[in-house]
């Protein structure tokens, strides 16, 4: 595997620059789910309880069973969420990956230009 060149550098960072803006959108629009999801499920699980009768405790896991659905919908919207924002810390990594690699690329350069200037 031969290293990359410049400009193969040059195009990856600029990709991951488009990565991570998307992925950027991509976590705005999982947050608002997130966030609504667990208001839906924290407002019927109310409505539940107050239309549950007996005692409290069974007014409460009544509530709790009638919009057990409805929380795990919001933990997998949280869950979704965390694993996106992964995704962009790799993002991240990669695009770090990617510099430390131009300047490399760019010492390298500087060395085989010295050297080039001496033989001249």
């Amino acid at each position: 595997m031969s290293a990359p060149s410049t400009n193969d550098v040059i195009l990856q960072l600029a990709q991951l620059g488009r990565d991570l803006d998307a992925k950027q959108r991509e976590i705005r629009n999982l947050d608002e789910a997130a966030v609504r999801a667990r208001a839906r499920y924290e407002v019927t699980l109310s409505r539940n309880f107050l239309k549950a009768e007996g005692a409290m405790d069974v007014r409460k896991h009544t509530a709790v069973v009638e919009s057990a659905e409805l929380k795990l919908d919001a933990e997998i919207a949280d869950q979704v969420l965390r694993a996106a924002r992964e995704s962009i810390r790799v993002l991240r990594d990669r695009l770090d990956i990617g510099r430390s690699l131009n300047s490399a690329i760019k010492s390298e350069w500087a060395a085989q230009g010295a050297g080039q200037g001496l033989a001249a």
